[in-house]
């Protein structure tokens, strides 16, 4: 498909969206709820059962089914992963769907009572790119497996940060994180040219993530950042950015991998 093709989600299609209990990964689910065509499918992943279960019924429709999937994506195997997705397709055909999206949106950000310069402890760093980078490759590989018949039928788009490209002070972790992850994606729409792939930059915006930052952070100009954004009242609502995602998504002007932020000009 051509990069500047309009994306149509009207017709059946089926969704994976990581990190869909709260936040931005809720509001884009609720979002794209609303733009899928009759017998689409929806499957939401996240840790927190009961949060998910809040998230489909807020997505739930006549047009759609919306299951979720209480899964530890720090930790999942890649047989778990795969499982999940064979599971949610149960009584479905792949060649049922027009359009196989997967957004991934899960992330964390990190240690950050310890300044980047004494940043030594490895098993703490693994485990935050188990979650943020190695575990995001290993679902997308899971659900390129599933639909490689109708790779052409793939969307991809990886919730980014300006932070991937900008180094952003007392954010070590979660800009290193930001980066390799987009750069896997970037490599992705480079080899698999007929894929479309997007990386979303949603801006800052107001989740419980801003009151980890003010709460953890020992860098006196990050809390000076985030203390700025939210008094002077330029937090994003999640439900914001979400729009502007599948805006950008659904118009398909993005070239292949492309790094769209927010505030981007239309």
């Amino acid at each position: 498909m051509a990069s500047a093709t309009n994306i149509d989600l009207s017709g059946a299609t089926y969704c994976i969206l990581s990190g869909a209990s709260q936040g931005i990964g809720r509001a884009i689910a609720v979002e794209l709820s609303k733009h899928l065509g009759p017998k689409s499918l929806m499957l939401l992943l996240a840790r927190n059962k009961d949060q998910l279960a809040k998230t489909q019924e807020l997505c739930q429709s006549d047009n759609i089914k919306v299951v979720y999937q209480s899964m530890d994506l720090s930790k999942a195997t890649a047989e778990e992963m795969l499982d999940a997705i064979n599971n949610s397709l149960k009584g479905y055909k792949i060649n049922d769907f027009a359009n196989c999206v997967i957004f991934h949106n899960v992330g964390s950000l990190g240690n950050l009572a310890v300044p980047t310069e004494r940043i030594e402890d490895v098993d703490e760093m693994r485990h935050y790119y188990d979650l943020n980078v190695f575990n995001v490759i290993k679902l997308n590989t899971q659900f390129l497996k599933v639909f490689e018949e109708v790779e052409d039928r793939v969307i991809i788009v990886n919730v980014t940060s300006l932070c991937a490209i900008k180094p952003m002070s007392g954010m070590a972790s979660y800009c290193s994180g930001k980066a390799a992850r987009e750069m896997y994606f970037r490599v992705l729409a480079e080899e698999k040219k007929h894929v479309r792939v997007l990386n979303y930059s949603p801006g800052p915006v107001e989740t419980s993530m801003i009151d980890y930052v003010l709460a953890e952070t020992v860098n006196a100009n990050l809390r000076d950042v985030f203390m700025s954004f939210r008094s002077q009242g330029a937090l994003l609502k999640p439900e914001v950015t979400a729009k502007k995602c599948l805006k950008v998504l659904l118009q398909g002007k993005f070239s292949p991998g492309a790094h769209v932020d927010y505030f981007d000009d239309e």
